[in-house]
């Protein structure tokens, strides 16, 4: 698949994407990956107010973990974040996106 090719292109830039740790939950299987990471500001509505927050989101290929799970691990420059909701996949299902907290 080409648009795969182009993907993992992407992830082998080290301009744009980073070297990270991914560990399973329950702490077996870990593996070295790369993810992009995004870290865009969000607004949320809770009746009349909007909260504003920022959050932390990173890429990473299915191709290196093919079925991420609420309470994976990644460590990515010495700080392990835990992924804290259904990861969300790409159209072409190529990318999850994992919405993460640090521990």
């Amino acid at each position: 698949m080409v648009f795969a090719t182009m993907i993992a292109a992407l992830f082998a830039d080290p301009s744009l994407a980073k070297p990270a740790e991914y560990l399973p939950k329950g702490g077996l299987g870990g593996k070295a990956v790369r993810v992009i990471t995004k870290q865009p500001d969000t607004l949320t509505s809770f009746g009349e107010a909007r909260i504003h927050s920022s959050t932390t989101l990173f890429d990473i290929q299915a191709a290196e973990v093919a079925s991420p799970q609420v309470g994976d691990q990644l460590t990515v420059n010495g700080v392990t974040y835990v992924i804290q909701s259904e990861p969300m996949a790409d159209s072409e299902r190529l990318v999850w996106t994992l919405d993460m907290v640090p521990l």
